[in-house]
C-alpha cells in the first residue's frame, strides 16, 4: 500500500482533492469483495440485516456497503475520511488493543529520521492552529469524544479513533525553554489493523478534525 505524500497537506486546493479522490476510487473494488460480516466480526462493529456496517469514526456514524461510504447525518464529509474506513474495513487485524501509546514513528522499531520528521511534519499543523492554548484544544478533543487521562505531558487524552485504535493527545505547556508541543500516539496493537503509511493517513484525518472541528465548532457539516 502507498499512500502519497500530499495527503498530509491540510489545504483543500484542486489537485490534492483530485489525488484523494483518486485513493479512495482504488479502493472500491476491494471493498466490493469483501466480506463485510466476517471483517464487523473481527473489528466489533455494527452489522446490519442486510449484511452492511455501521462504524463510528469522529464521533459520526457511517454506513458502510459494497458499493462504498456514506456518513449516516448526511452531512458533508472529507473523502479521506472515506478512505481510511475502507481501509480498516479492508485489514485482517483482530483482537483488542492494549491501551499502550508511542508516537508513529517509533512503532515500527526503526527509528530513522525520515519517520520522526514525518512525525513533525503531521503534529505541525496542531501546533500551528492551537499553540498554547491548551483549552481550545481540549474544547475540539472533547467534542470528537476524547477523555482526559493520565501522562507525562501537561495534559493528555485519550480518544477511541476507531473501535480497536485508541490514540493518546498530548499537549506540553510552553515555558522558558521550549515552545508549546502537540502530539499524536497510537495505541501499540495499531499496526495489527492499519499499515504504518495508513497510520499516517489516520493521523491527518485525525489532525484535520481537531482543527476543523475548533474552525467550526461542530464535528459535521464541512469538508
Amino acid at each position: 500500500m502507498y499512500i502519497h505524500d500530499n495527503i498530509y497537506n491540510t489545504k483543500g486546493d484542486e489537485q490534492v482533492t483530485t489525488s484523494y479522490d483518486q485513493i479512495y476510487d482504488t479502493l472500491l473494488p476491494k471493498l466490493a469483495k469483501c466480506n463485510l460480516v466476517e471483517s464487523a466480526a473481527r473489528l466489533g462493529l455494527e452489522v446490519k440485516v442486510d449484511g452492511s456496517i455501521i462504524i463510528k469514526f469522529l464521533k459520526r456514524d457511517y454506513h458502510i456497503t459494497h458499493e462504498g461510504v456514506v456518513p449516516v447525518d448526511g452531512q458533508p464529509v472529507n473523502i479521506n475520511n472515506r478512505s481510511i474506513l475502507v481501509y480498516y474495513i479492508l485489514s485482517k487485524g483482530s483482537g483488542d488493543s492494549v491501551y499502550s501509546f508511542k508516537p508513529l514513528f517509533k512503532m515500527t522499531g526503526m527509528y530513522t529520521s525520515h519517520n520522526t520528521e514525518r512525525a513533525s511534519i503531521m503534529d505541525a499543523p496542531l501546533i500551528r492552529e492551537f499553540g498554547n492554548d491548551f483549552k481550545r484544544l481540549e474544547r475540539s478533543v472533547i467534542k470528537l469524544g476524547g477523555k482526559s487521562s493520565t501522562s507525562n505531558a501537561d495534559l493528555s487524552w485519550i480518544l477511541q479513533l476507531l473501535p480497536k485504535i485508541p490514540v493518546k493527545i498530548l499537549f506540553y505547556e510552553e515555558d522558558d525553554e521550549f515552545s508549546a508541543d502537540i502530539q499524536i500516539h497510537f495505541d501499540q496493537r495499531a499496526l495489527d489493523f492499519l499499515e504504518f503509511e495508513c497510520l499516517a493517513f489516520l493521523s491527518g484525518c485525525l489532525v484535520r478534525a481537531l482543527i476543523k472541528t475548533s474552525q467550526y465548532g461542530t464535528v459535521d457539516g464541512w469538508k
